[in-house]
């Protein structure tokens, strides 16, 4: 079994857990008047500066503890300061050292919009991010299946939430053009392998569509790196482990973002 199947089934038992505390409808009543920031907007490209998605991540299963003194609040204010056009946030506790109440108590500190950062295999979670504030959900289409992939990718979007499609390789991807998809993150780790090639994303770029939103996600930590996968037509840098290091989060995250 490798570590995305080991994520899925606890993931799995979690959300069965969750269920029988808080239904659907429980979310829906309770998220009346919910303020949805605009994702995809904050993300087209930009001229005058590169749209990083800067991501909050205080461990990985690749990398383990990332960020021993985790102070949520700065971090997300920090990224917001230094010009970071949206924030992820991971909400996985077991691997990832997330939790879903990030999500509020970033919002409530900053006005960039906020993803999502989870491995969303069921519907309810998309309720659920919906009620915690979050304003787009990433869908990784290697865990789901196509039946579930647009029947989730339309829940979000009725939601009025932003939807980040996640593919690695170029089945994934025309399983995710199949759709009426507005971005799509090429990621260039392998979530089964967890290695990481940035060649994914300039081999995928070539295939996806001029109007859909490109991000290319993992393996980004210099300027130079960005600078490449500009001249491959990203539109957005989901960057998290490079960052999530720095000592001062504040000023690498600037340096990054400046064209």
């Amino acid at each position: 079994m490798n570590i995305l199947e080991k994520i899925c089934n606890e993931k799995k038992k979690s959300i069965d857990e969750n269920k029988s505390l808080k239904s659907i409808d429980f979310f829906l009543k309770k998220s009346k008047k919910k303020e949805i920031r605009n994702f995809m907007a904050s993300i087209k490209k930009n001229t005058k500066k590169f749209n990083i998605i800067a991501e909050i991540k205080r461990k990985s299963p690749s990398a383990g503890l990332i960020k021993k003194n985790f102070d949520l609040t700065k971090i997300a204010c920090d990224y917001e300061k230094a010009g970071a056009s949206c924030l992820s946030i991971l909400t996985e506790e077991k691997y990832f050292g997330g939790h879903l109440s990030f999500i509020t108590q970033a919002k409530s500190k900053v006005s960039l919009p906020i993803l999502r950062k989870d491995f969303i295999i069921d519907e309810w979670q998309i309720y659920e991010s919906y009620y915690s504030g979050a304003d787009c959900i990433l869908l990784i289409v290697a865990i789901l299946n196509d039946s579930n992939l647009k029947l989730f990718h339309n829940i979000a979007k009725n939601l009025k939430m932003s939807v980040i499609v996640e593919v690695h390789n170029i089945e994934e991807l025309y399983r995710a053009l199949n759709i009426d998809v507005e971005c799509i993150g090429v990621n260039n780790r392998n979530l089964k392998s967890l290695e990481i090639d940035l060649n994914t994303f300039k081999t995928l770029s070539k295939e996806i569509p001029n109007n859909i939103i490109k991000i290319c996600e993992s393996g980004i930590s210099q300027k130079n790196e960005i600078l490449m996968m500009d001249s491959y037509k990203a539109d957005a840098y989901l960057i998290g482990e490079s960052l999530m290091r720095k000592k001062n989060i504040f000023s690498a995250t600037k340096e990054l973002v400046s064209r």
